[in-house]
């Protein structure tokens, strides 16, 4: 089984398409936990509960309806009770996290609607800049918001979007043998930009954003390091 943390503006929706169809019926999605929408109280309280329940007959129910791979926004804590089994992978995206907060910044403006989730709403109704979205406590190292009682070094696999093909193309080979792309979907994209949104910022609010949210880079470093240990593994392989 797969446990995939979809992290927003990260590529998660376009995976979400690939690993649809692979999986087919055997996919579960997970997006009703909404955690960022909610208090760190609320979504906490809401993972530890559902830890708790998540007992040998659970397993078995997903057993029994035969899923095979877990993607959405939630907080992978949630399944924690699953680490540590030879036939459970857990994955994630991560994208650089001043490109991620921005998109997700235009993102929110661009899917607005009256269904949309409580601090969405806020941010719209409220017109936050981009200065403030960037620096708010809601954004604030928002994978570590994520990635709560769960390591980072737990993932088994990490892909960086800003490599995206590639860590798609290697993740298939990997975790989904057999399955051959013609074409790596891609899914909630800005139409409006192109480039890096970095460099159209002053570099003042960059400086900001990635002092604000150093605990992220951590982490988003952490995984591109990782990255390159593998591509180093896989080189020695190839010219032994």
């Amino acid at each position: 089984m797969i446990i995939s943390l979809h992290t927003p503006k990260a590529g998660g929706s376009s995976f979400k398409v690939l690993l649809q169809n692979h999986f087919g019926k055997s996919l579960l999605s997970d997006y009703a936990d909404i955690p960022i929408n909610k208090s760190f109280k609320e979504r906490t309280k809401d993972v530890l509960k559902f830890n708790d329940n998540f007992n040998l007959l659970k397993r078995l129910e997903y057993k029994a309806r035969r899923i095979k791979c877990i993607h959405g926004h939630f907080l992978p804590y949630k399944y924690q009770k699953l680490l540590n089994n030879k036939n459970i992978f857990f994955i994630t995206w991560l994208r650089e996290p001043s490109e991620r907060l921005i998109s997700h910044y235009y993102y929110w403006q661009r899917a607005y609607n009256e269904n949309s989730a409580p601090l969405h709403k806020k941010v719209v109704e409220e017109s936050w800049s981009l200065e403030k979205f960037c620096l708010s406590e809601e954004m604030e190292n928002f994978y570590g918001k994520f990635l709560w009682k769960f390591p980072i070094e737990k993932f088994d696999f990490i892909g960086i979007t800003e490599h995206f093909e590639d860590d798609v193309s290697f993740f298939t080979k990997n975790y989904l043998k057999g399955y051959k792309i013609n074409n790596v979907p891609k899914k909630n994209t800005n139409p409006n930009n192109s480039g890096f949104y970095s460099d159209k910022i002053s570099s003042e609010l960059l400086s900001n954003i990635k002092s604000f949210h150093s605990k992220d880079y951590e982490m988003y470093e952490y995984a591109v390091e990782k990255r390159k240990d593998r591509i180093k593994s896989m080189s020695n392989i190839l010219y032994r």
